[in-house]
């Protein structure tokens, strides 16, 4: 799971409760040393629970963008999918500015006239 744009990642949950298992899967995923490696800089922020609450993944992307989401019905895949997705948009958005462009500047024809 690469932490590219992440400036930080905090997983909560409840080890005890059968709804935390993405959440802990998701947690050893960013935990790992290859992740570590994508980027050094971002914090990954265990925040272990005894309550009743559902599991949260909360994300602070370089950008200052922020997003947090119950987990207790994703699986380990979905939960990276949502954190690539923004991911990507950033990656593009960045390419576009290093290229003197705007994604708002784009015009697309979506019926290919």
């Amino acid at each position: 799971m690469p932490l590219r744009h992440l400036k930080r990642v905090r997983v909560q949950f409840n080890p005890l409760d059968p709804r935390s298992t993405a959440a802990r899967e998701f947690l050893a995923r960013v935990t790992t040393a290859k992740a570590a490696k994508s980027n050094p800089e971002c914090a990954v922020e265990p925040r272990v629970r005894n309550d009743a609450a559902p599991p949260v993944v909360a994300v602070e992307f370089a950008s200052g963008a922020r997003d947090q989401f119950n987990v207790h019905r994703m699986t380990v895949d979905d939960i990276a999918r949502r954190i690539k997705t923004v991911s990507d948009q950033m990656a593009v958005k960045q390419s576009l500015a290093e290229a003197g462009l705007k994604l708002e500047d784009l015009r697309f024809d979506v019926r290919g006239t």
